[in-house]
């Protein structure tokens, strides 16, 4: 009997170790196959998108847009990133301070952020706006922010009491186009808006601006609807071009 368990073992051992050796060489997928690495996901291609080239160097290939060099240094950074960046939240507190008025406002993910306005803030709707009321500022992307709790962010732009018929956005603007005008492209590479004989253009003071030059400028675009495809595209209602203390270098200069 005992000879017959320390067989039983024997054959088991021997089987554990052929099976052992002959699955160290399987890879995943099946006995001996060799599977290769899967590769990386490539993007989603609009199918029939056109390959452009405008002339300025922004080409259309497929769906994707590449806009080289920059918009004018470090400071502004490169093309592909917004010039602003937009908080929207709930007034919870409105505090004048010297020449400027703090607004404590509570943003969509609940965080506590101070907006400092000043003599320069452009309204492009309404100053006047109260506890309670939903508020929308834009910043300088590249201007330097004191690190504190709760942030402070000058605001250039502020929207409150816009109405549901109406959309903004504030970003630094391209001439694309074959006439070189025809369309203006943000510098976060997301709208474009076209302009027509009803488009008012006006500067941040209210001076006429109609035969002003919009390219490489920022801007405030109001708009109604828009499509959405590859990018949001409108024809803009009103344009406030926004005043700088040094314009940066043309694209490409």
């Amino acid at each position: 009997m005992k000879k017959v368990i320390m067989i039983i073992m024997a054959i088991c051992l021997m089987t554990v170790a052929i099976v052992g050796c002959g699955g160290a060489g399987v890879t995943p997928g099946g006995a001996g196959a060799d599977v290769e690495p899967h590769p990386m996901p490539t993007p989603d291609v609009i199918d029939g998108a056109p390959d452009v080239d405008d002339g300025q160097g922004l080409d259309i290939d497929g769906g994707a847009i590449t806009l080289p060099g920059d918009i004018g240094g470090d400071f502004y950074g490169e093309i592909g990133q917004p010039a602003f960046i937009s908080v929207t939240g709930v007034v919870v507190n409105i505090e004048t301070i010297g020449d400027l008025k703090h607004v404590e406002v509570e943003d969509t993910d609940g965080r506590t952020v101070i907006f400092v306005l000043s003599d320069e803030t452009v309204f492009p709707f309404s100053t006047d706006f109260a506890v309670g009321d939903e508020i929308t500022g834009w910043y300088d992307a590249f201007m330097p922010m004191i690190m504190i709790d709760p942030p402070q962010y000058t605001i250039a732009v502020l929207a409150s009491r816009m109405g549901d018929d109406k959309n903004i956005t504030v970003d630094r603007f391209f001439a694309w186009g074959e006439d070189g005008m025809g369309q203006m492209i943000s510098a976060d590479e997301t709208f474009v808006f076209m302009t027509n004989e009803k488009t008012e253009i006006v500067l941040a003071d209210g001076q006429d601006f109609s035969d002003g030059d919009l390219n490489n400028r920022k801007i405030v675009v109001i708009y109604g609807p828009s499509s959405r495809t590859m990018m949001e595209i409108t024809t803009a209602e009103k344009l406030i071009v926004l005043f700088e203390s040094v314009l940066p270098l043309a694209r490409g200069g």
